[in-house]
């Protein structure tokens, strides 16, 4: 989330507003780790099974005290969001109630919770724009639009990988509902409208070739995924390819 953040505030120099982006770096740090305290309580009873060495299972901290920190830290996360702009707190507010609700509700429905992630992934791109709207750009939506779509791409190939243990627990993941084919071509598709945006930013002549260079690496990335048949290598090479389209993003910002 914070690497988002600091991409963003590059792409649109929105971290050279110095004070507001320390405050916005500090409510997406604290709101985060506010959804990570909430997830582990709603999923208490699968780390009882699977992770009983972790705080909540162990019984080190109690239930009571987890969602007393994590009041006190979203609230807090939130305060902090305020200081920096009125659109920036709105985006923070929704993502405090997405991050809450998925791991309440969202995470179990197939799809909507592939759109969940990929949401508060692709948000904090969008949220370095927010930290000073006048300084928002296009290309800030174009990379906010492939974290987004890519993102969902890469959720669906990990749910294609944990089909088995998805459907001894009763999931109902979008592999499961429509099949692995259906979901690999979605997934692809998915993938391939983010490597479609991927090249408008060099074709609207926002960055340079020097952009390009980079560019190519995650589209590549991204063929190499679509054709793979292992979906575990095929969401790894995704992964790499966003950090990919990171780069090439500072770069095309600076050249």
């Amino acid at each position: 989330s914070l690497a988002g953040l600091i991409v963003g505030g590059i792409v649109c120099k929105s971290i050279y507003s110095y004070l507001p982006f320390v405050f916005a770096a500090i409510a997406v740090m604290l709101i985060t780790g506010a959804g990570n305290i909430i997830n582990d309580v709603f999923d208490i009873e699968i780390d009882r099974i699977n992770k009983p060495n972790r705080p909540l299972p162990s019984k080190n901290i109690t239930i009571r005290d987890a969602k007393i920190f994590y009041l006190i830290t979203m609230l807090v996360g939130l305060s902090f969001s305020v200081f920096v702009s009125m659109t920036f707190f709105a985006i923070a507010l929704l993502n405090a109630v997405v991050l809450t609700v998925y791991s309440w509700k969202l995470k179990k429905m197939h799809f909507i919770g592939n759109v969940a992630v990929a949401w508060l992934a692709a948000s904090t791109f969008l949220a370095a724009g927010l930290i000073n709207i006048s300084l928002f750009t296009n290309s800030l939506w174009i990379l906010t639009g492939i974290s987004l779509v890519g993102t969902v791409g890469r959720e669906i190939l990990k749910d294609i990988e944990d089909v088995k243990g998805d459907k001894k627990q009763n999931a109902r993941t979008l592999p499961i509902v429509i099949g692995k084919t259906k979901a690999k071509i979605f997934a692809s598709a998915m993938l391939l409208l983010a490597c479609a945006l991927l090249i408008v930013p060099y074709i609207l002549a926002m960055f340079s070739i020097y952009y390009l260079f980079i560019a190519v690496m995650p589209v590549l990335l991204c063929l190499y995924a679509i054709a793979k048949k292992n979906p575990a290598k095929s969401q790894k090479a995704v992964k790499l390819a966003m950090l990919f389209v990171m780069i090439a993003f500072i770069i095309g910002s600076f050249l």
